[in-house]
């Protein structure tokens, strides 16, 4: 056994990636098939391998997130304290994606619909007594209820069962009891954190994605067991790390940001091997592009977000932004008569009108064929047909006649319009909190992303951009560069920081990180190769918004102090102003567990030559020229460590197009990255 398999599956393309032990990589890509993992034995088809081989299977899945968007979920029901369903509507958080738009809609409601909220008689308090015992008697007639409906999802969802879990724990034994065929979860056991509509939320969607993702599993396993592979399946969690096929059937909902999750972890590997260690990844595919930051080696996370607005997922996730662009996304005027790029994309099917399957509105790759940045034979190697004829037409019919241009000009503004959305992603991610973008490098990857990747960091005056050497597989890759990662987490509300009993939080402490040493010990993690990370959530009296605070070791007062300290610095680098002498608050700890794997590293090529075989060329529209140039067009497999060229110039390969800007230089690293300088300056 070899070789590392890690998959990507999109939701156009399935996406393969297999290192043997010599660390050298075979790519695959196939189209997705409408199970979701069809994919994956077509690519393994393709690729001629046993499973008898894998050493292991990494895996980045968007099934959660496009089953929580379209929801293709089952009913439903939520069980909670009487007089508190209104947590889900009336008390659901009032702000709305877009605030000075006062035509957008609200978020759509909760999956749970009303009838299926159902009460009972208890209460506890915010400091764990139990006031109210559960009333069992209501607590059967619920349970009754459920089952005569046949809801067999339910979440039980109690005020302030973080504190203490009791009365959930019986409501979820009696329901069992009643109805043993449904599954219960409840949400002390699910994130035991304050914030009811949050906890509530988590709950309901997670509880919801459990059968959704049992089927794909067990499928996936049996197909994968068919073909000889008797390892663990691992999955990529939404926080960066991997987790196995029992972590992930019990909490599916950690998985619904997966796939850029991957490739946030590729993006920043990739860069610290040409060191650096701040990053902005650009992930551009067909329908999105998606932003993650890597500041001093750290990808940033975020405590809670939210696959569709209003419906937030308190679990730690990669901080990604994303906006609706990428090689798909539509074209169209506003009624004021703007043009605008996205959000909304002709998807896979039935595509872009230069794919010829039936796509009758303009969009990116469109634009990009009629301005000569995709040859119609590039795409996957020429395996996918394109038309130039239709693009042209579909630009000049939809766009140029509006704006009173030639198909050429028009096709450049549609890509000006969608490069600026893509640079405003990554101003979200940076400026908005705090960072400069001139003091990263950019990863651009997906399959768009060397197309754009230039332009948006020359826009930003990023000095360096750093195209992997299979740009529209690199989160695939990503899959086999991430850890065994386990989150246990609880809100002990201590208020003021300098009245905390540090013996007490010592002791919490020490709890989980036994439980998540565990937890490594049964995905089969040595002793020496398991690593704990402690953090406490402060905020400033009067906010409930908290800063996860890393620490080391025992605490004590000293160091709870510094930890104090350290708050109020990243505070003030992320809202640009501080509280003064306002008390600091602990509303909470953590522990992550990781488990190193052998990850894929990739390996330098020493051979070095500055030559390269002639280039072909053709006509291609460079904006910042203003006009058509004859330009080269290298292919990249030619490409060797040491290659050097100043643009205007095109490199193409199966899986994506770079483009290299008039002005700027290009260069092929040891790790056969391409590696730009925006600046010119020729050292990349």
């Amino acid at each position: 056994m070899d070789l590392r398999i890690g998959v990507d599956i999109g939701g156009t393309f399935t996406d393969w990636v297999m290192v043997d032990g010599e660390g050298n990589v075979q790519v695959v890509k196939t189209p997705t098939t409408p199970d979701g993992f069809g994919g994956v034995f077509n690519a393994m088809g393709e690729a001629a391998v046993g499973g008898d081989r894998f050493l292991s299977f990494s895996h980045g899945t968007t099934l959660g997130t496009n089953a929580l968007i379209q929801r293709r979920l089952p009913r439903v029901a939520i069980v909670t304290t009487k007089g508190v369903t209104a947590v889900l509507t009336q008390a659901a958080r009032g702000s709305k994606e877009d605030i000075w738009d006062i035509y957008h809609d609200s978020p759509r409601p909760s999956i749970v619909k009303p009838r299926d909220r159902l009460e009972v008689t208890e209460r506890t308090l915010s400091s764990g007594e139990i006031r109210t015992p559960l009333d069992e008697a209501e607590a059967r007639k619920a349970a009754r209820i459920l089952a005569g409906r046949g809801i067999r999802t339910i979440a039980v969802c109690f005020l302030h069962s973080y504190t203490n879990g009791r009365n959930e724990r019986r409501m979820k034994e009696i329901i069992l009891e009643e109805y043993p065929e449904a599954l219960v979860r409840t949400s002390h056991e699910t994130i035991p954190r304050i914030l009811e509509y949050e906890r509530f939320t988590t709950t309901i969607l997670n509880v919801a994605l459990i059968p959704v993702m049992i089927d794909y599993l067990e499928a996936l396993e049996r197909g994968l067991r068919g073909r000889d592979y008797q390892g663990d399946v691992m999955i990529v969690q939404s926080a960066g790390g991997l987790m196995g096929v029992e972590a992930t059937a019990n909490i599916p909902v950690r998985t619904a940001n997966s796939g850029p999750s991957a490739g946030a972890i590729a993006a920043r590997e990739i860069a610290s091997l040409t060191g650096f260690g701040n990053v902005i990844g650009l992930d551009i595919g067909g329908t999105s592009t998606d932003v993650s930051v890597t500041l001093d080696g750290q990808i940033r996370t975020t405590g809670t977000w939210q696959v569709e607005w209003g419906h937030p997922i308190m679990f730690p996730a990669v901080d990604i932004t994303t906006v609706g662009a990428g090689g798909g996304s539509v074209a169209w005027f506003d009624p004021g008569g703007a043009l605008r790029s996205g959000p909304h994309s002709m998807g896979a099917v039935p595509g872009p009108a230069c794919y010829g399957k039936g796509g009758d509105q303009p969009t990116n790759t469109d634009a990009h064929v009629v301005l000569g940045n995709l040859r119609p034979g590039a795409m996957l190697g020429g395996a996918m047909e394109i038309s130039a004829e239709l693009a042209e037409k579909v630009i000049q019919e939809r766009i140029g006649l509006r704006l009173g241009s030639d198909p050429v000009s028009a096709a450049a503004a549609v890509i000006a319009v969608a490069e600026a959305n893509m640079a405003n992603a990554i101003r979200l991610a940076t400026m908005r909190r705090g960072l400069d973008p001139r003091d990263f490098a950019m990863v651009a990857f997906g399959g768009a992303g060397p197309f754009h990747g230039a332009r948006v960091a020359a826009e930003l005056r990023i000095p360096t951009v750093i195209v992997p050497p299979s740009p529209g597989l690199t989160s695939a890759l990503g899959c086999l560069m991430a850890d065994i990662q386990h989150d246990l987490e609880a809100t002990m509300f201590y208020g003021d920081a300098a009245a905390v009993d540090v013996e007490e939080m010592n002791a919490r402490f020490d709890e989980f990180d036994t439980q998540v040493r565990a937890a490594l010990d049964r995905e089969g993690i040595p002793a020496e190769r398991q690593f704990v990370k402690r953090t406490i959530d402060m905020c400033y009296a009067g906010q409930w918004r908290v800063f996860p605070i890393p620490v080391t070791g025992k605490m004590t007062t000293k160091s709870l102090a510094e930890s104090v300290d350290l708050f109020k610095r990243l505070y003030l680098q992320r809202f640009t102003f501080d509280l003064g002498e306002r008390e600091v608050e602990v509303h909470g700890i953590s522990v992550t567990g990781t488990g190193i794997t052998d990850k894929y590293q990739p390996k330098p090529v020493e051979a070095v030559s500055d030559r390269a075989p002639e280039p072909d060329s053709r006509l291609v529209y460079w904006r910042e020229a203003g006009g058509w140039a004859d330009t080269p067009v290298w292919s990249r497999p030619s490409l060797s460590p040491g290659f050097r060229t100043v643009g205007p110039a095109v490199v193409e390969q199966m899986d994506s197009t770079t483009l290299v800007p008039p002005g700027m230089t290009m260069r092929v690293d040891r790790y056969l990255n391409l590696i730009l300088d925006t600046t010119g300056g020729g050292e990349g």
